[in-house]
């Protein structure tokens, strides 16, 4: 599987605003998900038997500790979105207009995120995307989305 098209990087716009909310790497359920981002890779969390994807991750006792992670493939469709005018923090100020999205990914589990690359005109409900990454910190990286760029993709 895997993201066949290589790995996408956003640049970064400068300085880290000081209240952009970060994640917690410590966290133990999500640390793999937040290491695989860090080497450009977004991965979810199965049951081994069933072959269920569980968003979010779960604790590796859940169901008797038949969970693996995997790479996805970094593809997806948008399932929801709104164009946001006003930031909700300042320090997402520098990126308004910003199209807050939630992306239904070809495996199924559905993630909050943002779309970049991509004016706000032309989004609409299941167009498709793929995956990019953008480095905040030299330990996070957020898996964001763009519009897919391959010109036979299935609107």
């Amino acid at each position: 599987m895997g993201f066949a098209r290589g790995t996408r990087w956003v640049n970064a716009e400068g300085a880290l605003h000081p209240d952009y909310p970060l994640p917690d790497l410590d966290d133990p359920v999500m640390r793999p998900f937040w290491s695989a981002a860090r080497e450009g890779k977004l991965v979810f969390q199965r049951d081994r038997c069933a072959g269920i994807v569980h968003w979010p991750p779960k604790p590796h006792y859940w169901a008797g500790g038949e969970l693996e992670w995997f790479e996805a493939t970094g593809l997806g469709r948008v399932f929801s979105f709104v164009v946001a005018h006003e930031p909700f923090l300042p320090a997402f100020q520098h990126l308004l207009p910003l199209i807050l999205a939630i992306v239904e990914t070809d495996e199924g589990p559905r993630l909050v995120s943002y779309l970049v690359d991509c004016p706000a005109e032309t989004v609409r409900f299941g167009m498709r995307v793929e995956v990019v990454f953008k480095r905040l910190t030299s330990e996070v990286v957020l898996p964001l989305w763009r519009p897919l760029r391959d010109e036979t993709q299935d609107l």
